[in-house]
């Protein structure tokens, strides 16, 4: 998909049109005007931003700057916004799943393997040790208390 190529500081002047147009073809049916259309605001978008410096980023910055000059730029962008770039999550799952489950953890029941998916997956969350002790003891009450630990 060549629609990211919109977005100014990806669009070289070495950028093939064509390719973008390509693209957008497949999306022809939400924009509001024909092919020839998306041609030509296309190569206005590319010459405008040609002699610019500070070029946006991303593609909710560059929303910012197509004006109604650019409808079907417009569109194109707000597509580019909604799309997901990858399927990360559910590859870094897989992944994290063959790293927790080594073969000395075969045979690791399924709550325990959750619980320890969901620790390494989201590892931004800090679990200190005191919580999992009070989780413990609260889920596990004994006689005897821990309190050494």
């Amino acid at each position: 998909m060549y629609l990211q190529y919109l977005i100014p500081f990806f669009l070289l002047e070495d950028t093939d049109i064509e390719k973008i147009i390509k693209s957008a073809k497949f999306y022809i049916d939400d924009l509001i005007g024909s092919i020839e259309e998306v041609r030509g605001e296309v190569t206005l978008w590319k010459q405008f931003w040609k002699s610019q410096l500070d070029k946006p980023k991303t593609a909710i910055e560059a929303l910012t700057h197509a004006s109604e000059f650019y409808p079907n730029i417009k569109e194109l962008l707000k597509i580019i916004c909604v799309i997901p770039v990858t399927t990360y999550t559910a590859e870094r799952i897989f992944s994290s799943l063959r790293q927790t489950k080594t073969y000395l953890r075969s045979t690791i029941g399924e709550d325990r393997l959750n619980g320890l998916m969901l620790l390494n997956i989201h590892r931004d969350i800090k679990i200190t040790p005191e919580e999992v002790i009070e989780e413990f003891n609260e889920k596990h009450p004994r006689k005897l208390q821990l309190q050494y630990m």
